[in-house]
């Protein structure tokens, strides 16, 4: 039952962010980013502490919640933050620093805390023990970095009026913002762009391991070769993040968005013609997907920034990750469905089509609606 309880544990979580998502852009846009940020690490710093104690599913699922409150919270702050420290001149380096971080953070995690508990078990400790120490020092990351964010970062709103707007109208505002067809556009790539990290981050793991198993591995050896795949996509990430960061402040940031999401296309659609998923002559593509799914986050969020109006940016902000949230919704059921019913590379081909669908509408609204020509050194 151990899938079934994994499935229902993702979908309780995402839920919460459905949930929580805009109230805390509403909130930060009232007290101010830092204090809201320090509380998303703090409770998943709770969460941490608490996982490796549940007794049962019921405690599991709790603690879960918590979690994705603070993953919330903090994950809101970190689209918020990243929207209004940069000058707009510089908001895709910005952007491609920040993604930078966020994959070696990841590369750390696979590195050092990922072997914390075997580390234990080494040292002589059952691995009961071994785990709950390692969540431990997780846990006190989390609340290293909620100490770092709550003190470290600017106090107060980037504006004292937006303190006076009531919650109220701020959901208005935030809604009506998708009049604006940029700030629409940015919406649309956040549903997308979630979606794409979704299907990259579990169908091609799933892949790898069940195309494995069926060529006869052990599930291990097949477990290995399927992440040599996902580490390909990553690492393309991470190389491609300062040139597309450099893309989106040199150009239109709303053609600039509408490459991004063709490039992200042809890397999804490219499996199609992947037959045999762990050769080696196939990892270009996986390559090739890793670098599209980086572009296409990099542009939601860039023309995000740019558009969102400080005194609104913490509501827009919230309904940007809102967008991508259900993204992720509808892409891992329908993807899963796909994936079963169809063959591995559908959830991929689909995320695909839909990319292609953002990009004409990029070009569309670029006509309707362009970039006014405002000098990016007094865009704020």
């Amino acid at each position: 039952q151990i899938g079934t309880i994994v499935g229902d544990l993702q979908v309780v979580a995402e839920i919460v962010l459905l949930l929580v998502f805009l109230p805390v852009g509403l909130i930060a846009d009232k007290i101010g980013r830092r204090q809201v940020y320090a509380f998303g690490m703090a409770t998943m710093a709770l969460a941490y502490f608490l996982y490796p104690l549940a007794t049962g599913i019921q405690d599991l699922t709790m603690y879960r919640v918590i979690y994705a409150v603070g993953m919330g919270a903090a994950t809101g702050m970190l689209g918020t933050v990243t929207a209004d420290y940069p000058q707009n001149h510089t908001r895709g380096k910005m952007i491609a620093v920040t993604g930078i971080m966020n994959a070696l953070g990841v590369i750390f995690v696979s590195l050092v805390f990922a072997r914390l508990p075997k580390t234990f078990a080494d040292a002589g400790y059952d691995e009961v023990t071994a785990g709950m120490y390692a969540m431990w020092i997780v846990a006190g990351m989390c609340l290293i970095t909620a100490t770092v964010v709550g003190f470290g970062l600017k106090k107060g709103t980037p504006t004292e009026e937006q303190k006076k707007i009531p919650y109220r109208e701020q959901i208005r505002s935030g809604l009506a913002e998708g009049r604006n067809p940029r700030i629409l556009l940015a919406y649309f790539a956040a549903f997308v762009a979630r979606s794409d990290l979704v299907i990259l981050g579990t169908f091609v793991v799933l892949w790898g391991v069940a195309s494995g198993v069926d060529a006869g591995l052990e599930t291990s050896e097949a477990t290995r070769k399927a992440r040599l795949l996902f580490v390909t996509s990553t690492s393309a990430a991470l190389i491609a993040s300062p040139f597309i960061g450099y893309l989106m402040d040199k150009g239109d940031r709303i053609i600039s968005v509408s490459i991004c999401m063709a490039i992200a296309a042809v890397g999804y659609c490219s499996m199609f013609f992947v037959d045999n998923v762990l050769d080696p002559k196939y990892l270009p593509l996986f390559a090739l997907l890793g670098w599209g799914q980086q572009c296409a986050f990099f542009a939601a969020t860039t023309l995000l920034g740019q558009e969102a109006p400080q005194m609104k940016r913490g509501a827009i902000v919230g309904v940007f990750n809102l967008a991508g949230a259900v993204g992720i919704l509808i892409s891992s059921g329908i993807g899963g469905r796909m994936f079963d019913a169809i063959g591995p590379s559908a959830p991929f081909i689909l995320i695909g089509v839909c990319n292609i669908f953002v990009s004409a509408f990029a070009i569309y609204v670029y006509k309707v609606a362009p970039t006014p020509l405002v000098d990016n050194n007094q865009r704020p």
